[in-house]
């Protein structure tokens, strides 16, 4: 049962209350002070069904703040994702940039090998 479901229950349980006592011939004070007790009450319940009206509006703000955190945990979960995906294809591609420089001073060395001896050679 929701808030504005109960005190519409509990106003209608009350004025049924109330009918019951007037239909039983309750002296006229009693039935004027039932009548400003009523008053009171419906006062009350008002501002209960206020309440409750606000506090509903709170709820659905704050569900809404926990839609949007969520959203947010989602995306930062997605880019740590990506950062991690990133960070390997780096590692990927810094190994292979290793293995090339090692090729290149490889053949860098062959190179100034092959150089001496042909400089060893024409001075002969």
């Amino acid at each position: 049962m929701t808030y504005p479901d109960f005190a519409e229950a509990l106003q209608a349980r009350i004025c049924a209350d109330l009918e019951a006592e007037k239909i039983a011939h309750t002296p006229r004070k009693r039935r004027e002070a039932d009548e400003r007790r009523v008053e009171i009450l419906e006062v009350h319940i008002a501002a209960l069904e206020e309440r409750v009206a606000t506090a509903e509006v709170l709820g659905e703000q704050r569900r809404h703040e926990a839609d949007l955190g969520e959203q947010q945990r989602q995306e930062a979960q997605t880019a740590a994702e990506r950062a991690d995906d990133l960070v390997a294809e780096l590692i990927e591609i810094t190994g292979e940039f290793v293995e090339m420089s090692k090729r290149i001073a490889e053949q860098t060395a062959e190179m100034d090998k092959l150089r001496a001896e042909l400089n060893d050679y024409r001075s002969r």
